[in-house]
Order: structure tokens, then sequence, then C-alpha cells
């Protein structure tokens, strides 16, 4: 199997127990987030389900190009937050080897230590990364 497929097979995977609501009310807190609106040291929850760290972490990629995330985390649950294609965006930790590896949409961001590449799951499998070596700044 290849490994773009088995990427889709964990991206489905990762999706399948997620609730309508949980999504829809997800998807809110990331656009209001991501607008402006909500106020970035805001915690946003749902039910009891609370993120005790709200990071942002701006990256230096391949052809001067800036990637911004917003990294969620706590309880047991990680989201990376970001815009593609001027779309907010909200990926999920998965499992991986090495580092740390969220999916969303058709994009996987996978990063180790200050280092991540944003490919897209759909293209050809030697198509280079949307954003490629990527570098956090401070």
């Amino acid at each position: 199997m290849h490994a773009r497929t088995h990427a889709r097979m964990h991206l489905w995977k990762a999706f399948a127990h997620a609730t309508p609501a949980w999504l829809a009310v997800m998807a809110m807190v990331v656009t209001l987030t991501l607008a402006g609106i909500a106020p970035a040291s805001a915690q946003p929850r749902l039910d009891n389900l609370r993120f005790k760290e709200n990071r942002a972490v701006s990256y230096q990629c391949d052809g001067g190009r800036r990637l911004a995330v917003r990294y969620l985390n706590g309880d047991g649950n990680q989201l990376a937050l970001m815009r593609i294609d001027d779309k907010p965006m909200v990926f999920v930790n998965v499992m991986s080897g090495s580092g740390a590896r969220y999916v969303g949409g058709r994009y996987e961001w996978w990063t180790k230590g200050e280092d991540g590449n944003l490919r897209d799951l759909m293209g050809a499998q030697d198509a280079p990364p949307v954003f490629a070596n990527c570098h956090a700044v401070r």
C-alpha cells in the first residue's frame, strides 16, 4: 500500500468518530479565532473538552513564504489551526513514528522539533510540499 493511500485511510479513521456537532463547534471556534473575533488567549471548549495550551507559531518556509499555525493542546486532544488558500483549516494530531503529524481535509502538516512540511495528500506522490522546509521563527 502506498504511503499516501495509508495516510488517507488514517485521515478518514480520525474523523470517523467526530460528531457533526463537534465538528461544527470546532469550525466556529477556529473561524472566530483566526478572524480575530475571539481573543487568542480565550480557552476554547466543548462540553468538558478544554485546551490548556493555546500557542501561536510563525514558520518561515521555502520561497520566502510564511505559515502561521495556532496549536491547541489539552486533555489528550491536540489541534493545529491554520489558513490554507485563505480558508481556516482544523488539523487533528494523529499517530506518527517521529515528530507530530496533523491531518485536516486533504492536507498533512508534519513537524519535528522546530521544522515542518505541509503536503497535499491528494497530490501526486512525488509532488513537492505545499509549504516546504518550514522553520519556526521567534
